[in-house]
């Protein structure tokens, strides 16, 4: 039988983490690992989230990690603690989702004789569940894809990627390609791990059932706006030029000039000063490869 290990972050949002691991704790089948990485909270979220940990569910294993190293490294750390202790499958969940108590009933034989990258989907609570996100080139944000098709498998001329927020992972697959690549931090992490396991002939597949319950964005928000948009516009031209196709690398150059510029002109007429000031770090990050966290 496979052994499932679930790991997800914890960055000052012991609330939510606390509303996850007690779905957990509620499943009516609970033959799987939990894994709590801790990046770094204050000292204050941390201890609540210690002492919850204690009294309510003792078993889960919770690591501090010593640095904030986002969403790449907090989740390798989990992987790696998890492929340590013997997992087949290392199931990635947001800390600020949670799931009915049937979870891994349901989700244990979806994964039984598959391997792979398996995308779960998202309930994000605005009336659409989630079902991979959609690869755009020379775009600074990428876009979560609502439909479902029974089967579904990425394919290069309709490529979607599993959406870190909620994904299985068989070991296999790490040692085929690696872990996130920490260079983005947060954002286009998952989508480049997706890509890399697609060129790499890696399946990756679709589920249209557990459904985990996702309530967006808690955990970035605590960076800021200016922040997440500086995020954003460097890991957007870090993942075309990792990844995308001979137009992409000739566009790449004019398009981060064109961003530039849009952004110089809003400076110019006090429109949205402190979010441009960061766009244009962002952009200046990618070519001065200043990667990781900010």
């Amino acid at each position: 039988m496979d052994r499932i290990s679930i790991a997800t972050i914890n960055f000052n949002g012991a609330e939510k983490t606390i509303i996850l691991l007690d779905s957990l704790k509620n499943q009516s089948v609970k033959d799987f690992q939990m894994i709590v990485v801790d990046n770094n909270s204050d000292k204050y979220d941390y201890a609540r989230l210690e002492n919850w940990i204690l009294n309510n569910s003792p078993d889960v294993f919770l690591f501090k990690n010593a640095v904030n190293s986002g969403f790449a490294g907090g989740s390798n750390y989990g992987i790696n603690k998890a492929l340590k202790a013997g997992a087949d499958w290392v199931v990635l969940l947001n800390n600020d989702t949670w799931v009915e108590s049937d979870f891994i009933e349901r989700l244990k034989p979806e994964l039984e004789h598959k391997e792979g990258i398996i995308g779960l989907p998202l309930d994000e609570g605005d009336g659409h569940i989630s079902f991979g996100g959609c690869l755009q080139w020379l775009k600074p944000t990428l876009t979560h894809g609502h439909g479902y098709v029974k089967g579904e498998k990425t394919t290069k001329v309709n490529f979607k990627y599993a959406i870190g927020g909620g994904m299985a992972v068989s070991k296999d697959v790490f040692r085929k390609i690696g872990v996130f690549d920490e260079n983005y931090f947060l954002y286009f992490e998952d989508a480049d791990f997706s890509f890399r396991a697609w060129k790499a002939n890696v399946p990756i597949e679709y589920l249209r059932l557990p459904i985990v319950k996702h309530a967006q964005s808690s955990s970035a928000a605590k960076l800021g706006s200016p922040t997440l948009l500086r995020l954003h516009y460097r890991n957007a031209l870090y993942f075309n030029m990792k990844h995308g196709p001979v137009w992409v690398q000739f566009m790449l150059l004019p398009w981060s000039w064109l961003i530039l510029t849009k952004q110089a002109i809003k400076i110019v007429f006090n429109y949205h000063v402190e979010e441009s000031k960061a766009i244009i770090k962002g952009v200046l990050d990618f070519y001065y490869q200043r990667y990781g966290k900010i």
